[in-house]
């Protein structure tokens, strides 16, 4: 939590960004002016690069202090918060515990010959040297590790979300993509402007320092991460280790929490006790208030521990039982434990002590849905909506939500405003696919809705659902045609979409192709009965409109 200019906020402790950040979106529902950032200046990562405004805070408050005239980098792909960099969490010594959810700035004096590892008895501790960065401003932390016996140039980052390497790196390290346990896995967002591929792979050995991982999983990016940087130490790594970054001394002192150290390699078993917790313990840092027990809880559920995270939050709520938030943090750990009403009950009851709170409205709404008690989500989603910054990630969430409830029409507005915040975003594609779908569904501004879907398309590639939502529009404009086409390219990469199918039936019907148009419309009635019930609703006939 920090104050803007008064207000209270949340913001992400990110070690991988340079300088403190935020979208254009946050600027905008913070109330800050940007201006335009010095000619060329733009900001890269994950991605690619961005271009890039800056504001300027005038009182930002943070761990019990105000610091005047703080600027921020404004540009990129919305997290949803703004980041606080490493131009302020490196300004001195850092000590990195996410076992128990704290990061503690130190400034060390006369400690050049000793060893920071305070935490540890008997000297049990890995040390790693750090590296200098590129650039003499930059204060991030970066190491020299090995990956299968080959030197990477890794970066510390809290803000990255896993562990991640580039393909190239990978590929100097041996890792053979065509091998079979090379599984791909999708695609990754960062800063930049793009989406890139994934893949999960075997690590033989990975060593940074004096500590050495033997036979674990990784994830690997397609594309560069920016600044000669191979690989990101992410939010797992911190998890798994209790980490004091000297700067003072150029090095990293750190010690093993337990458990699984990458995202992507095998989880250990869920127990009311994490290797993490048992080990933070050992070392004299015991839970004592119900903050502690919650910040605790909340690192378990970061790394997959449900249970673990549910025993802990309930402790913090015998603790302190009028805490809207700690139930929210349970309902969480509920959902994750895949306890559904458990965590309907945390919501309801964290509700009833901050009715405000958007991002507990819009979890309730999403387990209601899956209920599809849609009486109950309409009502937190009407609530929600009235509550969301303009652009925001809360108000997209709450636009996705309208299409799911038959009601269209109501996200359109929404959608605008985070497309005119994000003309920068990763996310854009998807964003203006949505927009293009929920202008089809409602029949409105279809020459927009083309212009959406043709957009999107050039960003992102032919995705299957662009193309289904491309279909959709060429039907409701009578260009059959175009809509067969692109509907035809949607099923051969989904073939089981009972919908796509739909349509395709519909536009060849309309175009005079009845038997083959009946013949998909067949086949998506056999793929969901309720397909033709729904399409109906929206006027989507064979004879038209």
């Amino acid at each position: 939590m920090v104050k803007i200019n008064g207000s209270d906020t949340r913001f992400i402790m990110d070690t991988g960004a340079s300088f403190n950040s935020m979208s254009s979106a946050n600027a905008s529902s913070l109330g800050l002016k940007q201006r335009i950032a010095p000619f060329g200046f733009r900001i890269s990562g994950v991605g690619g690069d961005a271009t890039a405004e800056v504001a300027s805070v005038k009182e930002f408050g943070i761990l019990d202090t105000t610091l005047k005239n703080i600027e921020f980098i404004v540009g990129g792909t919305d997290t949803g918060y703004g980041l606080v960099g490493a131009n302020l969490l490196d300004l001195a010594d850092l000590e990195i515990d996410l076992a128990h959810g704290k990061l503690t700035l130190f400034k060390a004096e006369h400690c050049n010959k000793l060893a920071l590892a305070y935490w540890v008895k008997g000297g049990d501790y890995n040390v790693a040297d750090i590296e200098p960065a590129d650039n003499q401003f930059d204060r991030r932390t970066f190491f020299n590790v090995t990956i299968n016996g080959k030197k990477v140039r890794a970066l510390l980052d809290s803000g990255a979300s896993a562990t991640v390497l580039t393909r190239d790196a990978a590929e100097r390290a041996g890792i053979n993509f065509s091998a079979p346990d090379v599984r791909a896995s999708g695609s990754s967002t960062g800063v930049g402007a793009k989406h890139v591929r994934t893949w999960t792979v075997r690590i033989d050995s990975f060593s940074v320092g004096s500590e050495t991982i033997q036979h674990s999983q990784m994830q690997v990016i397609d594309g560069s991460i920016g600044d000669k940087t191979d690989m990101l130490l992410g939010v797992d790594f911190l998890l798994a280790h209790h980490m004091f970054i000297a700067n003072s001394q150029k090095k990293a002192y750190f010690t093993y929490n337990g458990g699984r150290v990458f995202t992507f390699a095998a989880a250990p078993s869920d127990s009311g006790q994490s290797d993490a917790g048992a080990s933070a313990n050992e070392n004299g840092a015991a839970p004592k208030t119900a903050g502690d027990y919650v910040l605790l809880g909340q690192a378990h559920l970061s790394r997959g521990e449900p249970n673990a995270a549910v025993a802990d939050l309930d402790e913090a709520i015998r603790m302190a039982p009028d805490q809207a938030a700690y139930y929210l943090a349970r309902a969480r750990a509920h959902a994750a434990g895949r306890q559904s009403e458990a965590a309907l009950t945390d919501l309801d009851k964290s509700l009833s002590l901050d009715p405000k709170n958007v991002d507990a409205l819009l979890m309730r709404a999403e387990l209601h849905l899956a209920h599809k008690d849609h009486t109950d989500v309409a009502v937190d989603v009407a609530a929600a909506s009235a509550l969301a910054p303009a652009g925001s990630a809360q108000a997209r969430a709450i636009a996705a939500l309208y299409i799911q409830l038959d009601q269209p029409a109501a996200a359109l507005r929404l959608l605008d405003d985070w497309i005119r915040l994000h003309d920068d975003d990763a996310m854009l594609g998807a964003v203006l696919n949505e927009r293009c779908w929920a202008r089809g569904l409602s029949n409105q501004m279809l020459d927009g809705a083309l212009k959406d879907c043709r957009k999107a398309i050039k960003r992102d590639g032919a995705n299957p659902a662009y193309l289904d939502s491309l279909g959709l529009v060429e039907l409701r404009l009578g260009h059959y045609p175009e809509s067969i086409k692109a509907y035809e390219q949607a099923v051969a990469q989904r073939p089981r979409s009972a919908w796509s199918r739909y349509g395709l039936g519909l536009a060849k019907v309309r175009s005079g192709q009845t038997e083959a148009g009946n013949a998909d419309l067949a086949a998506a009635r056999t793929l969901d009965p309720q397909v033709e019930t729904r399409a109906t609703k929206y006027g989507l006939t064979a004879a038209g409109p």
